[in-house]
């Protein structure tokens, strides 16, 4: 969820408050019950190009592990599922501009709250990591209110990217240059 450990991302890191949101259909989630999400910007004329979006176990702004899975995406051709065997992620099959995409969740059982976190890529060099969150949904069981009153954390720096990466790409990169092309 991080495209800082892409090279061509470099220097495009926001931690201004992101212009979009995750919209959740509902304030709480029964079993087996699919509730539609939408990730949008907060007017119609603001899109993106990329986005990553999980599910996450969520205690009073802490997020936990991945849970549930996303059963269903929209029809747009905009996203590929990621994480196939569990189904947790879902993330842009091209980078066209967007300003919406729908998704449905589930899960097996009512036990945790969740959270959808997003990564949000406008372009390049313009991109909010897991800055985008949905408010907390309960199980009906426990909140059928759920937290109508939420205020999301402000953005803050994601943790370091792995230098293996970016020292790889310096090598190969150079090497690349160095061959003739024949």
């Amino acid at each position: 969820m991080n495209p800082l450990e892409a090279v061509e991302h470099q220097g495009g890191l926001q931690l201004s408050t992101p212009p979009y949101e995750i919209a959740v259909d509902q304030k709480c989630y029964w079993r087996n019950q699919p509730i539609g999400l939408t990730l949008q910007g907060h007017n119609e004329s603001i899109w993106f190009k990329g986005f990553v979006i999980q599910p996450f176990k969520w205690n009073n702004d802490q997020l936990g592990e991945r849970f549930g899975q996303l059963v269903r995406l929209d029809d747009n051709g905009s996203w590929q599922q990621q994480c196939f065997r569990y189904q947790v992620s879902a993330t842009h099959s091209h980078d066209e501009k967007k300003k919406h995409i729908k998704m449905w969740w589930k899960v097996d059982d009512e036990v945790d709250t969740v959270q959808f976190v997003a990564t949000v890529v406008k372009h390049q060099t313009q991109f909010w990591v897991k800055s985008i969150r949905s408010r907390p949904l309960p199980p009906c069981r426990l909140n059928r209110d759920g937290f109508p009153n939420y205020q999301a954390p402000a953005p803050s720096v994601p943790p370091q990217v792995k230098q293996f990466k970016m020292e790889t790409f310096k090598v190969f990169d150079s090497i690349v240059r160095r061959r003739p092309f024949n």
